[in-house]
């Protein structure tokens, strides 16, 4: 076919597909619009046209293209306005389906692209999350192939969204930042005026906004000086010598200004030097925002560099930037010997800054391991997505009452699981799968006793409470015990959750424990609820046969040991998931030793008295966010709880160690007892 005849042929298919858009039907246009995403080439002026209702000087003349089954007449005023019905359809799938589709056809022609630019703008204010963030994809998918030109008009609903109560719309925004390319200096301000309001509305983005600052500084180097010329006065100290540093404009003004890649050999206009000094004030927020960029030595270096006009006071104010930052700070900054042991402060020649300084916008050999590191990853993740994927297919052995069958099954998986763990110990994606696995041994146990072909009344109820306990322990310990997971994941596990106290509530029909494990159905119920709407995922089967189910399980408190029609039903909609592990999973881990301590050499306390013991905590993967106490036990019935402050522990969240002496009030009138410690918080620790 030739190029011509070619062309026409797409103009009317596409012409077609147009005409479809505003069929009666909802699946057949949200079956046009995927077709029109699909669209490889089309003419300008019919792009132009699918974005105005009014129809335009170049469409007014009908014509004909030759088909194989006879001559199609394209009409004009079926692409007229065709995607902005999309847009304006009451559907929210539709809706969701239009945005998809313009990923292709902006890609097709930059012009198209600034014409869909507005209507894409309109969707940020759309009821459905579902459709916010496709919007916002699209518009990430424009910025990457340099289609996305923004104009002041449409700043102000664009940032809008950076306080939206959403977090992935509000990181959605954050990622478009990143790459789009801002015309003039005015976009420029006020894309960082939106940031800053997205941090002092949000103070828990600061890790990502940060890094935003980082990337737009570097892309805007010459805006970037002059905007910061102009805003100086907000950093520098006040009269009275006092630093506003913790405020979060001066902090992400302070990251923008380093930004801009002044000593990397780019002529992007006259930054003032002491913002690299005042830089140094907030080194450990910055590093960790930056860490995929540079380490936190590298980092300090080029922070050294920026400040070295000053070189008369670097080393005083290095001192003083050191005692400000208090013993975790200096710790943090001594933790790579190999590198700032080389120059102390104020001493380190100009070859040796500018070496290091290189080092930032260069990263040096620590991203290689980096990478190795989620190299060996990756390949067990691989590894435990198999298997995930098999154990997902042996649950219609379960419902099928092949009980014994899939426990074999299970244990081979388990053992398969044990030779990855000598090959990669520590890995808190193995970890997670074992626990998985003991729980779904739990789950098929107990899903025995209540399938149609076995006799319930037969079975010893102790064993099935026994068998309910571990199930219900071993899933509070994936969700308290391992953080880092995707929130559908974290659906899921609230999911087994529910199965599990909905197999509960089937043994016990009567009573007050009937009650309680109602009440705590219905939380679990709640927290799946928010979740899903907060994050746009469509509930599962059970969720929705349990939700359907709730007012007949109210009504059920009555009746023998029996499991119910409604209650059948609705774990007969259950099935498995496949968990999709990140790299960001974590293990909670607490290990407390007592030094020179044991049996020949115990404490010596007086009865009745206060006694005072030395530990040693060792803390992983928790932050200084997470609650955490001592529980200090003796006997069954004697607790006693401390609460632990962890700023009063040195190092990073992935690893904190620290000495506490601990007060224990209650010694018996005995010659001797054991103590018991162990840490407990708002999540489990292993």
């Amino acid at each position: 076919m030739q190029g011509t005849e070619k062309k026409e042929q797409s103009d009317a298919i596409f012409i077609q597909l147009c005409s479809m858009v505003r069929d009666m039907s909802m699946e057949v246009r949200v079956e046009a619009f995927d077709a029109l995403g699909k669209t490889q080439t089309v003419s300008l002026k019919n792009l132009l046209q699918s974005l105005s209702k009014k129809v335009l000087g170049s469409m007014k003349e009908n014509r004909s293209v030759g088909q194989s089954t006879g001559p199609v007449e394209l009409s004009a005023s079926s692409v007229a306005g065709a995607l902005v019905h999309g847009f304006e359809d009451e559907y929210y799938e539709v809706r969701r389906s239009v945005c998809h589709s313009m990923r292709r056809l902006c890609m097709i022609s930059s012009e198209f692209s600034i014409g869909a630019i507005s209507l894409l703008m309109d969707m940020l204010n759309d009821d459905s999350v579902i459709v916010r963030l496709e919007a916002l994809e699209t518009m990430h998918h424009m910025a990457t192939c340099d289609h996305l030109n923004l104009e002041v008009m449409h700043m102000h609903m664009f940032l809008g969204a950076l306080v939206d109560k959403n977090e992935l719309v509000r990181a959605a925004i954050r990622k478009i930042l990143k790459f789009v390319k801002l015309r003039d200096r005015e976009l420029l301000k006020l894309s960082v005026n939106g940031l800053i309001k997205n941090l002092e509305t949000y103070p828990q983005d600061e890790v990502d906004i940060f890094s935003v600052l980082f990337h737009v500084g570097q892309r805007h180097g010459n805006f970037v000086a002059c905007f910061i010329n102009e805003v100086f006065h907000e950093i520098e100290p006040s009269p009275n010598g006092k630093l506003s540093f913790d405020c979060a404009r001066v902090a992400a003004l302070l990251v923008l200004s380093i930004s801009a890649p002044t000593f990397a050999e780019k002529n992007v206009g006259e930054i003032p030097q002491r913002v690299f000094s005042y830089a140094v004030t907030l080194l450990g927020r910055i590093s960790h925002a930056v860490g995929d960029i540079t380490s936190q030595n590298a980092l300090f270096a080029y922070l050294t560099q920026g400040s070295s006009c000053m070189e008369d006071n670097i080393s005083e104010f290095g001192q003083q930037i050191l005692a400000n930052m208090g013993k975790d700070g200096a710790a943090s900054l001594a933790s790579n010997q190999n590198d700032l042991d080389q120059f102390p402060l104020g001493e380190a020649s100009s070859e040796h800054k500018k070496m290091y300084a290189r080092k930032f916008w260069q990263p040096n050999e620590e991203p290689e391991l980096t990478a190795k590191q989620l190299q060996i990853h990756d390949d067990i993740t691989e590894s435990l997505n198999g298997i995930f994927t098999k154990v997902k297919a042996v649950w219609p052995l379960v419902k099928a009452g092949f009980t014994n069958e899939v426990l074999k099954i299970l244990r081979i998986y388990e053992e398969e699981l044990k030779t990855l763990e000598t090959k990669c110990t520590d890995s808190p994606a193995l970890a997670f799968t074992l626990q998985y696995m003991r729980t779904l041994k739990f789950l098929a146990s107990v899903w025995s006793y209540f399938h149609s072909t076995i006799g319930q009344c037969c079975r010893v109820v102790s064993q099935l409470d026994i068998l309910l306990v571990k199930l219900e322990r071993t899933l509070r310990d994936m969700k308290g015990r391992f953080t880092g997971l995707s929130k559908e994941d974290e659906l899921y596990l609230l999911e087994l959750t529910s199965v599990s106290l909905t197999l509960n509530l089937s043994k016990l029909m009567t009573g007050r424990g009937y009650i309680v494990n109602l009440k705590r159905l219905a939380a679990v119920l709640l927290q799946v609820e928010c979740l899903q709407q907060e994050h746009g995922v469509e509930p599962s089967s059970f969720v929705c046969e349990l939700k359907k189910s709730m007012p007949d399980i109210h009504s059920a408190a009555g009746g023998m040991f029996s499991l119910p029609h409604f209650l059948r039903k609705m774990l007969d909609a259950f099935s498995l998931k496949q968990f999709e592990l990140l790299r960001t999973l974590r293990s909670l881990s607490a290990e407390i030793t007592v030094p020179d301590n044991d049996s020949e050499n115990p404490i010596h306390f007086i009865h009745g008295l206060p006694v005072g013991i030395q530990l040693e905590i060792t803390l992983c993967n928790i932050s200084r966010e997470n609650r955490l106490w001592l529980e200090m036990t003796m006997g069954k019935e004697l607790k006693q709880f401390i609460f632990l402050d962890l700023k009063l522990f040195g190092g990073s969240n992935d690893l904190k160690k620290g000495t506490y002496f601990a007060t224990y009030y209650k010694t018996p009138k005995a010659v001797s007892f054991t103590l018991r410690a162990c840490p407990v918080g708002d999540q489990n620790v292993n």
